[in-house]
């Protein structure tokens, strides 16, 4: 019997806690049954497809040490049957902070649970914003700095 996921909540709790666990039954729990299901790992290129999602967390099991998440800053969006979240990752690595993720997970209703239709998971980009022209000694108009880009925390 497939679990069912009341809340789209419900799923990414799930989600995040397989990932830490090792354990690709649980999370291909959260994942839709549909074929059209992408991922995109930081830095890698999109993957598209069940099987080859799932591989994808496979390989990373058997590759990595122990893994942790501290989930921040979450932005939620819901309609009929379509959630978007958009959340901040702090990543620890066998207990050390190694990095920071911004992700965009989106699930739909299927078949009474919601499940995962996308994982997006990119680098935070550094916050050293508006220090790019200071090398430049005759340029000295602040206002035709560029604008920063959105971070979503």
């Amino acid at each position: 019997m497939t679990e069912k996921f009341n809340t789209p909540e419900e799923a990414e709790i799930a989600f995040y806690e397989a990932i830490e666990r090792g354990d690709l039954q649980a999370l291909s729990r959260v994942w839709s049954l549909d074929d059209n299901i992408v991922c995109i790992h930081p830095g890698a290129n999109r993957i598209e497809g069940r099987a080859q999602v799932l591989e994808s967390f496979s390989d990373m099991f058997a590759q990595s040490p122990s893994i942790g998440f501290s989930i921040s800053d979450a932005l939620q969006t819901e309609s009929d049957g379509l959630a978007i979240h958009l959340v901040r990752e702090e990543i620890e690595l066998d207990g050390q902070l190694v990095s920071v993720m911004v992700s965009t997970n989106i699930y739909h209703l299927e078949d009474g649970g919601w499940r995962m239709l996308l994982h997006h998971s990119s680098h935070e980009p550094e916050e050293v914003i508006g220090d790019e022209f200071d090398d430049f000694d005759d340029y000295d108009d602040s206002d035709d700095l560029p604008e920063p880009p959105p971070v979503l925390h």
